[in-house]
């Protein structure tokens, strides 16, 4: 009877030896499990995070730095991460086509309505349904079609030697052809898009057989062979190569406020107008890539820069006007936006690009 007994209490033992072997087994097989898992959930968070991240791909022929600013506020309020290349407009626009549908870009920046009617006769952007952009921008300053929109104004004007002309000389465009500027003008060679635009809009206002006259007229007033860029036309008047020159606002304006040696101090600006043609206008705009992989964030990021905020900030960083009235800007930005601007639609401009090309050449502008 005791030897049964302790047999039974062997076989208690025994059991549960085994039971507490299995159940060792078993954590040993669920803590493999538990590690596979986890690893497994980090993967599907990573690839799931990776698909997820919200980004926007822009290429800008405006640098960088200069926009630093803007793209730093859109990130931070809307948490999407920019990534920006920066090149001239032609060899972003020839870098769009090439990369077709593998492109990454979502976005086109540049500068003047001519590079913009471009693009969209290369057919690299696509049409844009945003009631925001449409009923906050001009309807002169975005595309018929809604291809491409303003964000930003800029003039034409005209810079003087005030040692050597008096203002009240300087009028509207068609002066210049005036014998009294001979071996006087300085202006950049009519390749450059700044100046096609400005024909463009005379041929508009003035009429085409009107700018005929006024081009053969006015390349004999050159006081050199077209060269340089706008800055360089404004160097020459500081120091007397000529006594006038045409460049952009913005080159004249962010000279001038930098002019802490007073190099350009007796340099001053003017923005012309006569009965017919007020100061010529052109823009920097943007339009969405036609195989954008961030649609959304594109749109996103137009609209936010015909904001208030942004209008404010992008004119007074590069020194341009806002796209929108009563935007109010600083005092030195201010004292300069004081001109009547030519009303033409752009959209109209851009298409009168390529017979002020030839209007051009046949006057001999080189």
């Amino acid at each position: 009877m005791r030897m049964i007994i302790n047999v039974n209490k062997n076989n208690y033992y025994l059991h549960f030896l085994l039971f507490l072997v299995n159940l060792y087994e078993i954590l040993l097989i669920m803590k493999l499990l538990l590690k596979y898992f986890l690893i497994l959930l980090n993967f599907l968070l990573l690839i799931s995070y990776s698909y997820s991240k919200e980004e926007l791909n822009i290429y800008s022929a405006r640098q960088e730095v200069l926009m630093r600013p803007l793209l730093d506020l859109f990130e931070n309020k809307f948490n999407i991460k920019i990534n920006m290349i920066s090149a001239k407009a032609n060899q972003l626009i020839n870098r769009i086509l090439q990369e077709g549908d593998f492109t990454k870009a979502d976005l086109l920046l540049t500068t003047d309505v001519g590079r913009l009617h471009l693009a969209k006769e290369k057919n690299i952007f696509q049409k844009i349904d945003s009631t925001s952009l449409i009923n906050l921008i001009p309807k002169n300053y975005r595309d018929e079609e809604n291809y491409w929109f303003g964000v930003s104004l800029r003039a034409r004007i005209i810079v003087y030697d005030s040692n050597k002309v008096n203002e009240s000389s300087l009028k509207g465009y068609l002066d210049l052809a005036n014998s009294k500027w001979t071996d006087n003008i300085l202006v950049r060679s009519s390749s450059n898009v700044y100046n096609q635009s400005l024909i463009s809009a005379m041929t508009i206002n003035y009429g085409e057989s009107e700018v005929k006259k006024f081009l053969e007229k006015f390349i004999n007033n050159f006081a050199r062979k077209p060269s340089g860029g706008d800055r360089d036309q404004i160097r020459a008047v500081a120091s007397g190569e000529g006594d006038i020159a045409l460049v952009n606002s913005y080159y004249f304006l962010k000279m001038k406020n930098q002019d802490e040696g007073e190099k350009i101090k007796h340099v001053l600006g003017y923005f012309p107008q006569d009965s017919i043609m007020k100061t010529h206008i052109n823009i920097s705009g943007v339009g969405v890539i036609k195989n954008s992989k961030n649609k959304k964030n594109a749109i996103k990021f137009i609209e936010f820069l015909v904001s208030n905020e942004a209008q404010k900030i992008y004119a007074e960083i590069n020194y341009e006007y806002p796209i929108r009235k009563n935007i109010m800007l600083n005092n030195f930005m201010q004292k300069y936006n004081n001109f009547e601007k030519d009303d033409i639609n752009l959209s109209d401009l851009a298409k009168q690009n390529k017979k002020s090309i030839m209007l051009m050449d046949i006057a001999g502008w080189q």
